[in-house]
């Protein structure tokens, strides 16, 4: 199965989320959208928002408000299944990564950025170090 979709299958998707959007009462609508918008500082949203021309079609503002899943990878390991089993409280599992390497933020298992992890409030956060240019990472998708 391809990792693009054709051009039925995002009609498909907009088509759906137009229905689901008009069958939400308004109110809970504001609120999804909302939720699931980044704390961004507006100044940020408008610019990206400038990258985008009314040549780029009139679904994009809804393409742009569809929630991702975005993963943040420290790194990777393989071990047998004895290993695994054998793992508990206080293991430590090496990865393959060195402590000073940049970790890699993906989406749809895609790296688009790097950066480090941070602390915010008392939660882990990214620090986004390098990132794939907009167009790049549109592609990504």
């Amino acid at each position: 199965m391809s990792d693009i979709l054709s051009q039925d299958e995002l009609d498909a998707l907009l088509a759906q989320v137009r229905q689901q959007e008009a069958e939400r009462p308004q109110d809970a609508a504001a609120d999804l959208e909302a939720r699931s918008r980044p704390a961004v500082p507006a100044s940020t949203r408008f610019a990206e928002e400038q990258v985008f021309s009314d040549a780029d079609g009139p679904n994009l503002p809804i393409i742009l408000r569809l929630p991702l899943e975005l993963s943040v990878e420290l790194g990777r390991t393989r071990m047998t299944v004895h290993e695994l089993l054998q793992l508990g409280q206080g293991s430590v599992i090496e990865l393959n990564r060195m402590a000073s390497d940049l970790i890699d933020l993906t989406v749809n298992g895609r790296v688009i950025a790097q950066g480090e992890a941070v602390v915010v409030n008392e939660s882990f956060g990214f620090r986004v170090a390098v990132v794939d240019p907009v167009r790049e990472r549109i592609k990504k998708l």
